[in-house]
């Protein structure tokens, strides 16, 4: 009983600090200076083929005063290359570049970006992905916060967009594992911190340039959060907010775009580590199971305390898409979660690497390359 009761406590830590988390960030700005610096956006794409039109579409609608925007084909076999350059064809801002191999030594997507940075001309540098999509003043509003704040590095936490019941479970459970592992509202604060956020990471061009680039995260398969992780080990100026609606993403399509969307990331999370796994599972299994266990056994309080700060942590999520509801689910979302985890570790092992977009990557070149390491 002991065990169990303790797992609803630490629901209630947990609850707390995403209120912390909730009243700390704050959404992105609605100012936007009258005189911008440069900028150049850059998307690597490869086989994307499905989200890519629409997203950039988007984009062109973008209201920036100077803006560039590069888009990178990495070695697509599907029509991501030739929508592009119909894309491309209507503005003269869209630039497009075409890979066709991949350097030994680099992931697909880390080194699409650096040849797509080495190509860009603006101050400032916005990594996106080739399924977000931006409001009109969305970028002149992150610049001109960013220039307030004297910051080299902006994260803009997106909304999420959640169409099936599994994307609305997961997003919530996954949020709150974010949050209260990486404390996003302690990165301006704290040297302890850092994040990265695919969908939308702005750094100071020159100070990217600086560091090297993605050439210093070439086999980092979490190349966002370690671009964060070198900016604020360097001493570099971070913070993180919320974009709310002026910036979204639908990060993973239904139940199979989660378990197979997942299936690159979920396990280099854990650097690879098959104890860290089994013990970050039992510990989400613990954590997401034992309040149920107090119901099952008449413990009505401690089961209905740790199923109610599990529903304060999804309430604390609800401007970033995640709906209110989802946090009397958690105990289902950790079931999905741990899924997804043992199954990701599993096929590393079997295949001794991983398979992503069509190119193989070694895990013993992917240990190599793990930030502890």
């Amino acid at each position: 009983m002991i065990w169990a009761i303790l797992a609803s406590l630490a629901w209630v830590w947990v609850a707390q600090t995403m209120v912390r988390v909730a009243l700390r960030i704050g959404l992105l700005p609605a100012r936007c200076h009258p005189t911008l610096p440069s900028l150049s956006v850059v998307i690597a794409a490869c086989n994307e083929q499905e989200t890519i039109v629409d997203a950039l579409h988007s984009l062109l609608n973008v209201d920036y005063p100077d803006l560039q925007i590069v888009l990178v084909n990495d070695r697509s076999g599907d029509a991501t290359g030739d929508l592009m350059e119909s894309v491309g064809a209507q503005d003269a801002r869209v630039m497009v570049v075409h890979l066709d191999q991949l350097p030994q030594g680099w992931l697909g997507k880390s080194h699409a970006l650096h040849l797509g940075a080495a190509r860009a001309t603006g101050q400032w540098l916005l990594f996106s992905d080739a399924d977000v999509h931006f409001e009109p003043d969305s970028l002149a509003r992150a610049v001109s916060f960013a220039c307030d704040q004297e910051l080299d590095h902006l994260i803009a936490g997106p909304r999420i967009q959640c169409d099936t019941f599994w994307e609305k479970i997961f997003v919530g459970f996954f949020g709150t594992a974010f949050c209260y592992r990486y404390r996003p509202d302690l990165v301006g604060d704290s040297n302890q911190y850092y994040v990265g956020v695919g969908a939308f990471n702005l750094v100071r061009t020159q100070v990217y340039r600086d560091l090297g680039g993605h050439s210093t995260l070439a086999m980092q398969v979490l190349d966002d959060m370690e671009l964060g992780r070198l900016l604020k080990t360097r001493g570099f100026r971070q913070r993180f907010v919320g974009a709310g609606p002026a910036v979204s993403v639908r990060w993973c399509v239904g139940w199979n775009g989660l378990v197979h969307g997942l299936e690159k990331n979920a396990y280099a999370g854990l650097h690879y580590s098959p104890l860290f796994a089994l013990a970050s599972c039992a510990v989400v299994l613990w954590a997401c199971l034992a309040p149920l266990w107090l119901l099952w056994h008449g413990a009505w309080a401690w089961g209905l305390l740790g199923l109610l700060a599990m529903q304060v942590c999804a309430l604390c999520l609800w401007p970033s898409g995640s709906p209110p509801w989802v946090g009397l689910l958690f105990p289902l979302a950790g079931l999905l979660f741990t899924f997804i985890l043992l199954r990701a570790g599993w096929l590393c092992h079997r295949r001794q690497g991983i398979r992503w977009r069509g190119t193989f990557y070694a895990l013993d070149e992917l240990r190599r390359a793990a930030p502890n390491s």
